[in-house]
């Protein structure tokens, strides 16, 4: 039988829908949840199956489907604080979200790119983010934590951040620009040969591999997260592609997963 289950993440399946939850954020009974592939399952926004995917998630979790904030990811940085539910065409470029209220649930969606859940258990507030290559080069998650600091008084030693399936190092694959920029927005940091490696030579061409999730927990370390707060599920997209979505491997008219967290 199938089963993602690791010391920091448990799979659930539910017949109709298959999910991951973090065992750190269901010990302070946060609900959430990161989809695994299924039948008619896609989260992309303005799709067939949209709403009945949503509609599915919600009763596996039984979280009322209407307390459900969706917004229209543009791999930007900007970062919202929500205190009622709103539409997502009032959430447009919004990647990610912040909120210290009840029955409100906080959704993103991917198919590669990172998805950050934060949860601060002492001030009672929790995040949403997703978080792309570009999104990764804008500090996103960085700028996640300085709201929930500047706007909820959170400490950063409180929160804890878990880190969904995304495309890892061993298949993020890049060309010399995308290297360069990378190189250079993160010079401050003395593990770019971590970061970054030099892959192989396609069509002529020097391809780089590079770590963006070493890059995000970098960020959170240097903010004062601490590094047992910072959970990762260590799934990778691509090698995961029979149960995670990918969009380098399913190309266009690729399907996106969700992860959602409420309080």
């Amino acid at each position: 039988m199938f089963n993602f289950s690791n010391e920091n993440i448990i799979f659930q399946d539910k017949g109709d829908i298959q999910y991951i939850q973090f065992k750190k954020l269901l010990k302070y009974g946060i609900q959430h949840a990161y989809t695994l592939k299924g039948e008619n399952l896609d989260f992309s926004h303005h799709v067939p199956d949209e709403k009945s995917s949503y509609s599915r998630l919600a009763k596996a979790l039984e979280i009322p489907e209407d307390t459900f904030v969706k917004p229209i990811q543009t791999h930007k940085s900007q970062v919202k604080c929500i205190s009622q539910v709103q539409e997502s065409e009032e959430l447009q470029d919004v990647d990610g979200l912040i909120t210290n209220r009840k029955n409100i649930t906080l959704t993103t969606k991917n198919a590669d790119c990172i998805l950050f859940l934060f949860y601060d258990p002492v001030k009672k507030v929790i995040a949403n983010v997703h978080s792309g290559w570009k999104g990764t080069f804008q500090k996103i998650a960085e700028k996640t934590v300085a709201k929930m600091i500047s706007h909820y008084q959170c400490k950063p030693s409180d929160i804890i951040c878990c880190i969904c399936p995304s495309i890892r190092k061993c298949h993020f694959e890049v060309d010399e620009d995308v290297k360069d920029l990378c190189a250079e927005i993160f010079s401050f940091t003395n593990r770019l040969e971590e970061i970054i490696e030099v892959g192989e030579i396609k069509e002529g061409k020097t391809k780089y591999m590079i770590d963006t999730v070493l890059i995000n927990k970098i960020l959170l370390q240097d903010l004062g997260l601490k590094e047992s707060n910072i959970i990762d599920c260590r799934i990778c997209s691509v090698c995961n592609q029979d149960k995670i979505h990918s969009a380098r491997v399913e190309g266009e008219g690729f399907k996106r997963a969700t992860a959602i967290i409420t309080l």
